[in-house]
C-alpha cells in the first residue's frame, strides 16, 4: 500500500490506543514524515471527553499522524466528510450522515468516530469504524451499530483503509490550502443534527436551541432564544427532537 501523503503505514495486531502510540512516536521523532498506525484491536480506545471506545477485533482502527503540523479544529469535520464519502460509495443502499463534530451515523446509530488531538510535536487524527462486528454490547445497542449488522456483508479492512487514505490524500491539499470553506456545503447536506433541537453541554453551562448547520469555519450554528450562536467545541450534545 503506497500513499504519498503517508509514506509510513504501520500495522499492529493489538494496541492500547493508536492515538496514544502515535503521540509517543511524535514525541520520540520515530518518523520524520506523516505516518499511519492501524490496529486490529484496541484495548484502551478513547473517544471525545476521554470516553471509552469499544474497539474489538473486526473494526477498522487507525490514526493519521502529522509531525510538526497544526490544523484548525475543522480538520475533524473534513475527516468526517472523507469517511462519509467512502462509506456512501461502498454502501449506496445506506444513508450515512455526519454528526458534528466527529461521529458517523447510519440508521440513527453511531457506526464510526473521529478523535483529533495535537501538541507541539504534531497532530494525530484517530478514526474508528465498526465494520465486521456482529455483536454490539447490550449497553450500546441503542446507540451503536456496525456495517456488518446493517448490511450482512463483511468488508476487507485493508482495502477499506486504502480507499480512505487515497480519498483523504486527494482532498487534503485543497483543505490545507483553502480551509474548510470548500467543504461546508457537503457537510451541511449530510449533517445529522441540522434542524434538530439540542442541548449543548459545556463545562459549567448548557445551551438549548435548534441546529442550523455549520459555518465556513466548521462552527456549529445554533438558533437560540437570544439569536444565532456559533459553537467551536462542546463536551456533549443531547438531542431533544
Amino acid at each position: 500500500m503506497k500513499i504519498k501523503l503517508f509514506p509510513v503505514i504501520k500495522f499492529i495486531k493489538k494496541v492500547g490506543s493508536t492515538n496514544a502510540l502515535a503521540h509517543q512516536y511524535l514525541e520520540e521523532s520515530t518518523f520524520q514524515n506523516n505516518f499511519v498506525i492501524c490496529a486490529n484491536e484496541q484495548t484502551a480506545g478513547k473517544g471525545r471527553s476521554d470516553r471509552n471506545w469499544h474497539s474489538p477485533i473486526g473494526g477498522l482502527y487507525f490514526t493519521l499522524a502529522f509531525p510538526g503540523s497544526q490544523f484548525t479544529s475543522s480538520i475533524t469535520l473534513f475527516t468526517g466528510i472523507i469517511i462519509h464519502k467512502v462509506l456512501s460509495s461502498i454502501f449506496p443502499e445506506l444513508s450515512f450522515s455526519i454528526k458534528w463534530p466527529n461521529d458517523i451515523f447510519v440508521n440513527n446509530k453511531k457506526v464510526g468516530g473521529i478523535l483529533t488531538s495535537a501538541n507541539t510535536n504534531g497532530t494525530v487524527i484517530g478514526i474508528g469504524i465498526d465494520c465486521n462486528i456482529r455483536e454490539i454490547p447490550d449497553h450500546l445497542k441503542e446507540i451503536a451499530t456496525s456495517l456488518l449488522i446493517e448490511t450482512n456483508r463483511k468488508v476487507v479492512l485493508k482495502n477499506l483503509l486504502k480507499i480512505i487514505l487515497k480519498s483523504f490524500e486527494r482532498d487534503f491539499y485543497l483543505f490545507n490550502e483553502k480551509g474548510f470553506f470548500h467543504f461546508t456545503e457537503y457537510f451541511n447536506n449530510h449533517h445529522y443534527l441540522t434542524q434538530r433541537k439540542v442541548i449543548i453541554c459545556f463545562d459549567t453551562e448548557k445551551l438549548e436551541g435548534i441546529v442550523q448547520g455549520v459555518n465556513e469555519d466548521g462552527m456549529l450554528i445554533l438558533e437560540t432564544e437570544d439569536g444565532l450562536q456559533g459553537i467551536l467545541s462542546a463536551d456533549k450534545i443531547d438531542i431533544l427532537s
